[in-house]
């Protein structure tokens, strides 16, 4: 059953100013969130991916009021694809190169030296999984599943079967999203993905196994831009975009 829900969505396309030099600038965007109510230090604000940005407000939300053990408290996150390096390893990859190929020795010294030691927080997909736990106390069970809207259905059973089994007394299930960079505009051109990117985030607290709302995606998609594993659960926010 579910019992609470938080989301933080784009309300409509938008020419966004990072995509200017793109065929189409229009992207589905988040304006904000403020953190600093879903922080335990500000200074982590800086190690936090976007997706983990987007879902730390909508995790508190569907959290709030929940009374029970966070010990038996699982979570469950859907990320997208792995998020991008928009550059910050540049100069360590130069480094790492000679005469057009990368060389081992350089690879340990050079390149080593010159990769930023904050990049994998931003990077790795469990990271939002991680920021989402530490922020808000929870320890219990927990999967995180990247890809697209597949990895969005593939969190819901994970929940389930967890909630059914009797491993967790409730379930925190989600999915976080961005792909309004130009690294991912790369990324999205190479996989032949002509739909406006979106961004968002959707968490659910299940007490009991439940079936997984749907949702037009068609409508969605034309509105905001795709969402990639957030697709699967908007129909738990009971509206469509304006």
């Amino acid at each position: 059953m579910i019992v609470a829900v938080g989301a933080v969505l784009p309300t409509a396309l938008r020419v966004h100013a990072p995509l200017a030099a793109l065929p189409s600038a229009l992207a589905g965007v988040v304006v904000g969130p403020d953190l600093v109510p879903w922080l335990k230090r500000r200074k982590d604000a800086r190690l936090l991916p976007r997706a983990a940005e987007l879902a730390l407000p909508a995790a508190g939300q569907a959290l709030f009021g929940f009374d029970g053990d966070l010990e038996e408290l699982g979570l469950f996150v859907a990320v997208g694809r792995e998020p991008p390096d928009e550059g910050d390893a540049e100069a360590s990859i130069a480094a790492m190169a000679k005469d057009g190929r990368l060389d081992r020795a350089r690879f340990g010294d050079q390149g080593r030296a010159l990769y930023p030691p904050l990049l994998p927080l931003r990077t790795l997909p469990n990271m939002v999984l991680a920021h989402v736990a530490i922020q808000s106390g929870i320890r219990g069970e927990n999967v995180c599943l990247a890809g697209g809207f597949e990895a969005g259905v593939g969190v819901w059973d994970a929940a389930n079967d967890a909630l059914a089994s009797g491993r967790c007394v409730a379930a925190l299930v989600g999915a976080a999203f961005s792909a309004v960079d130009r690294a991912s505009a790369r990324d999205r051109h190479r996989l032949g993905q002509t739909e406006p990117p979106g961004e968002g985030a959707i968490f659910v607290l299940l007490v009991g196994p439940a079936v997984r709302p749907e949702a037009d995606l068609r409508v969605w998609r034309q509105r905001v831009g795709a969402l990639g594993p957030v697709e699967a659960l908007l129909g738990a926010v009971g509206v469509t975009p304006r």
